[in-house]
């Protein structure tokens, strides 16, 4: 939690509370249902069906691109880029946030992880993120092979 505010340089919230790293540290700590919220001012958050976003992480590794992706429930979602979203913006079945009143959830929130977490493992150090313009032919082929109505997503 702390490689949140420390190595990234993001802002936290628990529920609608602006908070800081030994705050959430706590608020866990009392309440294993707290919900922790990043705000999209330092990236844009592409958020798609889960199985689109697995298969969109697999195309994206093959090309040995790194894109932090979280996964919750039935979704995925992207970091890219600040900005760079509308680049994917009109496919179907895609949301893009973006701005200081869009958030994300955030581990360790219940039910919510990191499939490649937007630092370097290695180091105290955050990942560049690439435009979303590298995700969007690996995110339009995810999409036509798991249409909304395969993932259980209404439209």
């Amino acid at each position: 939690m702390h490689a949140y505010a420390e190595v990234l340089g993001w802002s936290l919230c628990i529920g609608t509370e602006l908070t800081q790293p030994g705050e959430v540290d706590n608020a866990f700590a009392h309440d294993s249902s707290a919900v922790l919220l990043g705000a999209c001012t330092e990236f844009d958050a592409v958020t798609t069906p889960r199985k689109a976003a697995t298969s969109a992480l697999v195309r994206l590794d093959r090309r040995s691109t790194v894109l932090p992706c979280l996964l919750c429930g039935e979704t995925g979602t992207f970091l890219v880029a600040r900005g760079s979203g509308v680049h994917v913006s009109a496919l179907a079945g895609v949301q893009v946030m973006a701005g200081a009143d869009a958030r994300i959830t955030l581990p360790p929130t219940s039910g919510v992880r990191w499939d490649t977490p937007p630092w370097h493992l290695t180091e105290r150090a955050p990942l560049n993120l690439p435009s979303a313009i590298v995700l969007l032919s690996c995110l339009e082929e995810a999409l036509r092979l798991y249409p909304r109505r395969e993932t259980g997503i209404r439209p």
